[in-house]
């Protein structure tokens, strides 16, 4: 009975608006993710999988249709659809403390800020961090050790790609790992070479990420020195 009442009374607004929802949500209290308010009474229509509108039942009942599915939320709280933005709380904060890759735009800026970083270091400390994003570069291309070898001679670098899948290690670090062009390629893992030598190109990809063994951790680091 309370159902064809609600759907009653949101049917009577038919000829108010043009386009119909798939889905209605009504009764419930409507949170819609900000971060400031508190959930509200009211309602929610929704098509194609979008939200046409978010309001007090009778205004939201004007999208009403004779196909209409309608939701009785009976005082229950109602939220939107959420995307995990989950962060790795230790990581994080080296990050915070480290270099920041996520937003240089060319291979030329990724050089310089790893450069001037590595200027307030002391000699063996480790570069890590970054969060590099080689799709913001003409062309894409995928970032060598060559490429910052000579601007970081004497600190260990393993910064990650933004995703955290994969890694660029300068020759110090490859050192430090004792990675050479005989290293096995580890398990769930791979370490990227040079198609024509063969030898190790400083990328990393997957569970090589993996500390094989710990230095004591420097000021602004965090020592991540080679394949599990």
């Amino acid at each position: 009975m309370r159902r064809r009442l609600c759907l009653g009374l949101l049917c009577l607004t038919l000829a108010a608006c043009g386009r119909k929802a798939d889905i209605i949500i009504t009764g419930g209290m409507v949170w819609t993710g900000l971060s400031t308010g508190t959930p509200q009474k009211g309602s929610v229509a929704l098509a194609d999988g979008k939200i046409l509108a978010i309001g007090a039942d009778s205004p939201v009942g004007r999208y009403a249709g004779p196909k209409t599915q309608l939701i009785l939320a009976d005082g229950g709280l109602v939220l939107p659809g959420f995307t995990d933005g989950h962060t790795h709380f230790i990581d994080g904060g080296f990050q915070l403390a480290s270099v920041s890759l996520r937003d240089a735009a060319t291979p030329q800026e990724l050089v310089r800020r790893l450069k001037e970083y590595a200027k307030t270091l002391k000699p063996g400390e480790w570069i890590t961090g970054g969060d590099w994003d080689h799709t913001l570069w003409r062309g894409q291309p995928l970032p060598r050790h060559e490429w910052i070898d000579s601007v970081t001679p004497a600190n260990p670098v393993f910064v990650s790609r933004v995703d955290g899948h994969e890694a660029l290690a300068n020759a110090a670090a490859m050192r430090a790992a004792a990675v050479t062009k005989d290293t096995p390629t580890p398990s769930g893992g791979e370490i990227l070479r040079d198609a024509r030598t063969g030898r190790e190109d400083g990328r990393a990809d997957r569970h090589f990420q993996r500390p094989r063994a710990r230095p004591h951790r420097p000021r602004h680091s965090r020592a991540v020195a080679g394949p599990a």
